[in-house]
């Protein structure tokens, strides 16, 4: 029964291309204005149910401090290489303009004080981890209201202060914090328009054809395109995490790719048979596209099984790729035969490539021949037969060669470092990793991911010193903060 409604699908699809590619070209279009005006950014909340992290975000967020918000830290040092903030009046004065101007910005609730801490004493910013040991950097903290009540503007507004207090403050100015990590835009694209070329060249030295290698790259396009539409449509409801749009793009590319090839090939060997391109589409579809079919349905399938770890936002992750995945298989059974009905014959033709090299060895270099050479394509099959025969009659080198390539292949996974991508992660020309660098340079390693620990003191008010010295006591802790103590209203 399936094949018979692929049959029938595939076949409509092709004796009425222009039609359904109007359809989908509709559909992609509406989705894309969908995401500009509905849709959301991608968030990352990284909790969980039961979990001890979020009862105390919980307890944070009900004392109202402002704490649960978002926060950017400012990471500067005096451009002088022998200057401090602990002797150099221009670098502490600097130091004071800069938090003030950042206290000033739209949407920033506080901001820490180390020249206030200074002039205290420097034993107090040091204690307070504002400033470092030897007073060559400090840290300017600033506290965000929750990121619903932000937008990328407010991280314009930090970033284009500090371009400026660059060229006026005697400072090297660099910033970090998930201010950035929720707004600033990811250096995407490069890798997924490597991967299409790639596809693409290989998909044409395999076809000899260069409308025969355009199909699936343009299919795969458009299905991505409305597959990434809709799930940025779908952060605009829901929480989506940012790996959700990378997982999709690599995942929809790769379905969408192979399983256009799965019909293309069946296509062509139809054509070769005699078919006309609409019934050569038709049996392509109901044949090929079953296990497209039931290819998709298994990934879908798989990744909707992250709902078991009970994670809601990696069972959101999961649907978004799904839709991407589920975009794919009815772009191989709608959009790709309208492609193929669309090419008309050129599709059973061996390319340009091959009608070059056909004309080369007729010596007739102005006239391409149209019809298959069943001279050339046997010559072509006993090249590959002489190859796979000398592959079989020495299996040993090849195996180990072939054995040799794929563990050279695989030796980065010796530098694979698993867990949560921080600024650490993140290269040198981006502010955010220098900022990370700074902080480890003069507060020491594990600066930069404190762990908070949230009390109510409330019947115990001895609770939090107590706390404080177990905390202190354990050998992996390299040191412990002041305690920080809200009034909180009843």
């Amino acid at each position: 029964m399936l094949s018979k409604a692929l049959l029938r699908l595939g076949a409509s699809a092709a004796r009425h291309p222009w039609r359904v590619i109007a359809a989908w070209l509709i559909a992609a279009t509406l989705a894309v204005l969908a995401a500009v005006a509905f849709g959301g950014r991608t968030a990352d909340s990284m909790t969980a149910p039961g979990l001890d992290s979020r009862r105390a975000a919980e307890l944070i967020e009900r004392a109202g401090t402002g704490q649960e918000g978002m926060t950017a830290q400012v990471v500067v040092t005096p451009l002088d290489d022998g200057a401090t903030f602990f002797d150099d009046d221009g670098a502490r004065t600097a130091l004071t303009r800069l938090r003030a101007e950042v206290k000033r910005l739209p949407h920033v609730l506080g901001t820490s004080d180390p020249a206030g801490a200074l002039d205290t004493g420097g034993t107090t910013a040091v204690r307070g981890g504002l400033v470092s040991a030897d007073g060559r950097i400090a840290v300017v903290r600033v506290q965000y209201p929750d990121q619903s009540r932000l937008s990328a503007e407010d991280l314009d507004a930090l970033v284009d202060l500090g371009d400026r207090l660059r060229a006026e403050l005697p400072l090297r100015i660099e910033m970090g914090g998930n201010l950035f990590y929720a707004f600033s835009d990811p250096d995407g694209g490069a890798s997924e328009l490597i991967g299409l070329l790639a596809a693409a060249a290989i998909l044409f030295l395999a076809f000899g054809s260069l409308v025969a290698a355009a199909l699936p790259i343009g299919m795969a396009v458009f299905g991505l395109t409305v597959g990434v539409a809709t799930m940025t449509v779908l952060a605009g409801v829901t929480e989506v995490p940012t790996f959700a749009p990378v997982l999709g793009s690599m995942v929809g590319l790769g379905v969408g790719i192979d399983y256009a090839l799965f019909v293309l090939a069946r296509h062509r060997e139809y054509l070769a048979r005699g078919l006309d391109p609409q019934a050569a589409a038709g049996r392509a579809v109901a044949t090929a596209g079953r296990p497209v079919v039931f290819a998709g349905g298994t990934v879908v399938v798989s990744i909707l099984g992250l709902a078991v770890a009970n994670v809601p936002f990696m069972t959101v992750g999961g649907v978004a790729v799904s839709i991407v995945v589920l975009t794919m298989v009815l772009a191989s059974v709608t959009l790709l035969p309208a492609f193929l009905g669309a090419a008309g014959p050129r599709l059973a033709r061996a390319g340009r490539i091959g009608r070059i090299g056909r004309a080369l060895q007729t010596r007739k270099p102005g006239r391409l021949a149209r019809r298959r050479d069943p001279a050339a394509d046997a010559a072509h099959a006993a090249g590959w037969r002489r190859w796979t025969g000398h592959v079989s009659r020495h299996p040993v080198p090849y195996a180990v060669g072939a054995a040799g390539l794929l563990l050279t292949a695989t030796l980065p996974v010796l530098g694979l470092r698993v867990g949560l991508p921080d600024d650490g992660s993140l290269p040198q020309s981006r502010t955010e990793r220098r900022a990370y660098d700074l902080v480890a340079e003069g507060f020491g390693p594990g600066t930069n991911g404190p762990l908070v620990i949230a009390a109510d003191p409330t019947g115990d008010p001895g609770v939090l010193d107590r706390l404080v010295g177990a905390v202190a006591a354990d050998p992996g802790i390299a040191s412990v903060a002041p305690t920080h103590i809200e009034q909180c209203a009843s």
